[in-house]
């Protein structure tokens, strides 16, 4: 009767650590969740952004002619690498995780190279 009592308790208590915890869970994931569909959607929408960013960054650090070349093509890695990592999250928005692409989109810090963290 004692061993009884003692897993009634138990599971009392997991029962009523789940009821607070659930709620702010929930609202966690699926802030999560709404965050990395919003990424997804702007990234694929807005990779191409990477072409006129890099050209702008190469031309700066370098000159106009390196920019215009060797920033295009760079620029173009990059749109290629923003899409297809914004289509992965679109697809698994569900599954939250931390940003892939550094900076979260390519309006943002424009004056620093596109990294990404895999």
């Amino acid at each position: 009767m004692k061993v009884y009592k003692t897993g009634m308790a138990l599971a009392i208590a997991a029962a009523a650590v789940l009821a607070v915890s659930s709620p702010a869970m929930a609202g966690e994931y699926a802030n999560d969740a709404a965050s990395k569909f919003t990424r997804g959607l702007a990234n694929t929408a807005t990779g191409w952004g990477e072409i006129p960013k890099n050209i702008a960054l190469e031309s700066e650090e370098s000159n106009v002619l390196v920019g215009i070349t060797y920033g295009t093509v760079k620029g173009v890695f990059h749109t290629v690498g923003r899409t297809v990592v914004g289509a992965l999250e679109l697809g698994t928005f569900f599954i939250p995780n931390d940003e892939v692409v550094q900076s979260t989109y390519v309006w943002e810090n424009t004056n620093e190279e596109t990294t990404y963290d895999l």
